[in-house]
C-alpha cells in the first residue's frame, strides 16, 4: 500500500507540476569509472576486471561531506531478508547531501538533496554481504 501511494504521489506530481522539482533523489546503481594505473615493476602486467561498480554504500550528510557530518539513521527495520534503515530531515540552514559509494571502485558521488526532501531510505539484502569489509548489498535507496 506505501509503494502504491509513493507511485501515485511521484506519477501526480509529473503530470500536475512538469516544471516544478519533485522532491525525490536516489542514487545512481552503476558508476562509469575509468582507473588507470602503473605496473609496480617491469616484470608485473596490469589488468583490469571489469567487475560492475553497482550501488554499495550510502552516507546521509547534514552540510557538505568534506565537512564529514554523517548522520546516524533514525531508524533501523529488520525483516526476514532486508534491512531498512531510514533517516528523517528535520529543516536545516546546512542543507542535507546524499553520498553514494560504488562496489570495486574508491569513486563516489554526493549532490545536494532538494530542500523540501524530509526521508531518506535505504533498503539493504539482510543475509547477502560483500567485500572485506562484508558490506551489504544495496537493494533500494530513495530520498523524498
Amino acid at each position: 500500500m506505501k509503494r502504491l501511494a509513493l507511485n501515485l504521489i511521484a506519477f501526480a506530481c509529473a503530470i500536475a507540476a512538469p516544471h516544478l522539482a519533485c522532491a525525490q533523489a536516489t542514487c545512481p546503481p552503476t558508476l562509469a569509472v575509468e582507473q588507470k594505473t602503473s605496473a609496480p615493476a617491469p616484470d608485473w602486467t596490469v589488468t583490469y576486471s571489469g567487475y560492475d561498480t553497482a550501488i554499495a554504500g550510502v552516507t546521509i550528510f547534514e552540510g557538505p561531506p568534506a565537512e564529514q557530518a554523517s548522520l546516524v539513521p533514525d531508524r533501523e527495520q529488520t525483516t526476514s531478508d532486508t534491512v531498512i534503515q531510514t533517516w528523517k530531515l528535520a529543516k536545516s540552514d546546512r542543507g542535507y547531501w546524499l553520498q553514494c559509494e560504488y562496489a570495486n571502485t574508491t569513486a563516489q558521488v554526493f549532490r545536494r538533496l532538494p530542500v523540501n526532501v524530509s526521508r531518506c531510505e535505504v533498503t539493504y539484502e539482510r543475509n547477502v554481504r560483500f567485500g572485506g569489509e562484508g558490506r551489504r548489498v544495496v537493494k533500494r535507496v530513495n530520498c523524498e
